[in-house]
C-alpha cells in the first residue's frame, strides 16, 4: 500500500494544461491508472482515444465540456465521464475559472504518457459521421445507492452498468463513520477529496486530508475513519480484471 498526493505526481504533455500522472506502471501498477490535471480557461486536454482502456474521468472543481469533435457535452464539478475504448474524447475549460480533474484508467495506455496521443489540431482524431457516442455523464451523488455500506455509498461506474475493465464508487462520510477496506484480487485507488480520515494499517497510522491517495495491490488492506466536522468524500476505483 502507498500513500500518495495528486500533487506530488510525474508531469506529462497533453495539450496546454498541467497534467500528472500520480498512479502509473512506473511507480508499480499493472492494471490502473490515475492522472491529475489543472486547466485553465480556454485550455485543452487534446481529443483522443485509447485502443482498449477505459477512462473514467472525475471533475473536482470548476467545469467545462466533453470534447468529441464538434460536439460539446457540458461538464461541472461533482460529474463523472465514463469514456469506453476507441471512443474519441477530450475536455476543454470553457468557463473563466481554473478546472482540476482527475482520470482513472483501465488498462494503462502508455502511449497517454510517451506524448504520442498529443497531436497538433489538424491531426486529431475525430468522431466519424453517424457515430452514437458511448460517453456517459454521470453526476456521482446522485448514482445508484450501494445499501449496507456506511455513509452515502453510491456506484458510479461497474460492470453492472457496462464497464469491462474498471469500477468507481463515490462515498461520503459523516463525523465518525468509516469503513475497512475488503482486500480485492486486483488494484484499487482511492482519492479524498475533502475532509480528514484516519487510516489503519498493521504497521502505521495516519491522517489523510484532501488530495492525498491511497494506492492498494492485490490483497492489500486498511481501516479508515472520518475525523472531520465537516463530510469525508472519496472516490474509489478498482480493476474488474
Amino acid at each position: 500500500m502507498q500513500i500518495l498526493n495528486l500533487q506530488s505526481g510525474t508531469p506529462f504533455r497533453m495539450g496546454k494544461g498541467q497534467n500528472w500522472r500520480v498512479v502509473h506502471p512506473d511507480m508499480g501498477s499493472r492494471q490502473l491508472t490515475l492522472n491529475h490535471g489543472l486547466h485553465a480557461p480556454g485550455q485543452e486536454f487534446t481529443q483522443h482515444y485509447h485502443d482498449y482502456s477505459e477512462d473514467a474521468i472525475v471533475v473536482l472543481e470548476g467545469g467545462g465540456a466533453i470534447r468529441q469533435g464538434d460536439v460539446y457535452t457540458p461538464i461541472t464539478a461533482g460529474d463523472m465521464i465514463f469514456v469506453p475504448d476507441g471512443e474519441v474524447h477530450g475536455t476543454v475549460n470553457v468557463t473563466n475559472k481554473q478546472a482540476r480533474l482527475i482520470s482513472f484508467q483501465s488498462p494503462p495506455d502508455m502511449a497517454l504518457y510517451r506524448g504520442e496521443r498529443d497531436g497538433p489540431p489538424d491531426k486529431t482524431p475525430k468522431p466519424q459521421a453517424g457515430h452514437r457516442s458511448n460517453v456517459q455523464v454521470i453526476t456521482m451523488a446522485k448514482a445508484g445507492p450501494v445499501f449496507g455500506n456506511p455513509g452515502d455509498w453510491r456506484s458510479v461506474v461497474s460492470g453492472a452498468k457496462g464497464s469491462q475493465h474498471l469500477a468507481v464508487d463515490y462515498i461520503q462520510l459523516g463525523a465518525g463513520e468509516g469503513f475497512t477496506h475488503e482486500p480485492r484480487t486486483t488494484e484499487a485507488i482511492y482519492v479524498l477529496t475533502s475532509g480528514q480520515a484516519e487510516v489503519k494499517t498493521n504497521e502505521e497510522i495516519r491522517t489523510l486530508e484532501s488530495k492525498d491517495v491511497i494506492f492498494l495491490n492485490p490483497g492489500e488492506t486498511f481501516s479508515l475513519t472520518s475525523v472531520s466536522n465537516d463530510s469525508v468524500k472519496l472516490i474509489y476505483c478498482w480493476a474488474l480484471d
